[in-house]
């Protein structure tokens, strides 16, 4: 879908327009780099609970509303996992990491292979592929393409049907309401993005739609009195009625408040009747996508200069607009919203690609162009120093960070330190960057300038998600614990200090109590109880109560509350966990 370039001949625009072949062999590229690490175990809760709704449709079947193993109902709109038990059901009706993260997976790959076709045609080829590469070399998303959460499949939908409202939103009134098939797009395909997480789908495209007029001097109530734009809500609200109504009218009252707690309840702060969860400094969206979307948010200052400058062509303005207001959108939103959470970040990351796309096609050579070179210069010597560091240091202890920080650190130096191929050729392609970059700024070539840059991004993307993130994973996750705690276990009675922990109920296969549970504090008559739990668990337990506990296995994983271990509770150790346990809680 193209907005229409009043200084842009038809034939031009044409030639903009990327081949079937050439798509398909730009996703199976995508595909390929967005795929590693998809194997890696889960951590922590998000995933294995988004896992465990899968489950419950594929075994159970509870495709209206999935339990998780502690028998919670999914919070969520269902389509991610309608999506994800068809795959787990066609290929083999098991749920592992694969095929929990496949439909993450397959619409990130669409996702950049759509950012490519709708950025030729309506910006430039050299843009198109440029933010393609931009992309798929940022982390947060990358990261994200291979995460059991709805957040890609939402980024995906929202994109698409922004893309399909670009021209109803850009014409006047009489050639809009002269598009119903287009129209009736936009509204199915928002409708799905309602399926995916909810009305704010709606709200987002609503609000970039608002923020792109606006910009443009022009009024964005005018858009209300159009009859397309109540069509394209109508469809969505329809669409999304499908699983709403239903699950409104099966769950009862229950099921209608988490709802409105996960629409309303999430956006409104406590004080108005919000949740009142996951509360962040409101600068707290904004620092995530600095950090998020790096090392594309280097190239923002300079994209923004060329626009006050004058130094991007007129005939590109209006695209880029439009994209990047979905990325004010997003981050308007949601640093407004009381929960504020790291995966909101990723529908601003594809209109910040188009935008830092177009920074390396200025129609003149200015402030920031020159801008532009010094951080691209910056960016390509960077790798340099932390590497130099680790070569010349490799005996000096950690650095002072956080657990997850000083493990990542700890992975790094030994792959410098032994050379690994991951690091080899993250190092190769270092290098090719680093000639072509200096070759490119000697010869003032833009295009090869973010080539380098874009490059080197997906290097050091491809060393993070395949390398590091991975190895990471192995030694932190409970699976390879499972296997040792369920062969001293067998059919007895397992256990945790307190609370939930959907990484452990997902491996282990059933939900594990805590030791307030009567399961865990009478046992089965004449059998013993087990208790897995971190250091940092047990020292919130009563003095009395630990002496009572026989180690039985421990261990080599990391993480900020140290290596989990499995004890034996004596009977009277059981008994009394309960007391130490739930006084420990309160």
């Amino acid at each position: 879908m193209t907005i229409e370039q009043p200084d842009t001949t038809a034939a031009a625009r044409r030639a903009a327009v990327l081949q079937p072949a050439t798509l398909a062999i730009a996703s199976l590229f995508a595909f390929i780099v967005l795929v590693q690490g998809i194997s890696a175990p889960f951590q922590k809760d998000a995933e294995p609970q988004s896992a465990e709704w899968i489950q419950s449709i594929v075994r159970d079947g509870h495709w209206l509303i999935p339990h998780d193993a502690y028998g919670y109902t999914d919070r969520k709109p269902p389509l991610f996992y309608w999506l994800s038990a068809i795959v787990a059901k066609a290929t083999g009706a098991t749920v592992d990491e694969v095929r929990a993260r496949a439909v993450s997976v397959v619409a990130g790959t669409a996702l950049a292979t759509a950012v490519l076709a709708w950025t030729a045609a309506n910006v430039g080829a050299s843009e198109g592929w440029l933010a393609f590469l931009f992309m798929l070399g940022t982390y947060g998303f990358a990261s994200r393409a291979t995460e059991t959460l709805t957040d890609m499949l939402l980024t995906f939908l929202l994109f698409t049907a922004y893309c399909t409202l670009a021209t109803l939103v850009d014409n006047s009134e009489p050639q809009a309401r002269a598009a119903p098939r287009r129209t009736m797009q936009a509204g199915l395909i928002l409708g799905l993005a309602v399926l995916a997480k909810g009305p704010v789908a709606i709200v987002l495209c609503a609000l970039a739609a608002s923020i792109y007029l606006l910009i443009e001097r022009r009024n964005p109530i005018a858009i209300l009195r159009q009859r397309w734009a109540w069509q394209v809500v109508a469809i969505a609200v329809a669409i999304g009625a499908v699983w709403y109504v239903p699950a409104a009218i099966a769950g009862a009252g229950k099921i209608l408040r988490i709802i409105l707690a996960e629409n309303f309840g999430h956006f409104m702060p406590a004080t108005f009747g919000g949740t009142g969860e996951s509360y962040r400094p409101f600068y707290f969206i904004a620092a995530r996508l600095l950090g998020g979307a790096f090392p594309m948010t280097l190239l923002i200052l300079p994209a923004a200069l060329a626009f006050y400058t004058g130094e991007i062509s007129a005939g590109k303005r209006r695209a880029v607009i439009y994209q990047a207001s979905m990325s004010l959108a997003v981050l308007i939103f949601f640093s407004i919203a009381s929960v504020k959470r790291d995966d909101y970040i990723l529908p601003a990351i594809p209109g910040i690609a188009i935008l830092c796309a177009s920074v390396f096609t200025l129609y003149v050579r200015g402030a920031a162009a020159k801008l532009r070179d010094v951080l691209v210069a910056a960016f390509v010597l960077s790798p340099a120093l932390p590497t130099l560091f680790v070569c010349l240091f490799r005996g000096a202890p950690h650095v002072n960070l956080q657990s997850s920080d000083a493990a990542y650190y700890s992975i790094f130096r030994a792959n410098v330190g032994t050379l690994t191929p991951g690091f080899i050729e993250f190092g190769v392609v270092w290098l090719a960057a680093l000639a072509i970059a200096i070759f490119a700024l000697i010869q003032r070539r833009a295009i090869a300038i973010g080539a380098a840059f874009g490059l080197l991004a997906l290097s050091l993307s491809l060393f993070w998600t395949a390398v590091l993130r991975p190895d990471l994973a192995a030694i932190r996750s409970v699976k390879s614990f499972i296997p040792i705690v369920a062969e001293h276990v067998k059919g007895d009675q397992l256990c945790i200090p307190s609370g939930i922990n959907y990484e452990l109920s997902y491996y282990y296969g059933a939900a594990v109590p805590d030791l307030a549970n009567p399961q865990c504090a009478n046992g089965a008559a004449g059998k013993p109880v087990y208790l897995i739990a971190t250091p940092r668990e047990l020292d919130a337990t009563a003095p009395e109560y630990r002496t009572r506990l026989k180690l039985i296995a421990k261990s080599n994983l990391i993480g900020g509350g140290g290596p989990p271990a499995l004890y034996e509770i004596s009977p009277s150790g059981a008994n009394g966990g309960l007391k130490g346990a739930g006084g420990a809680a309160k």
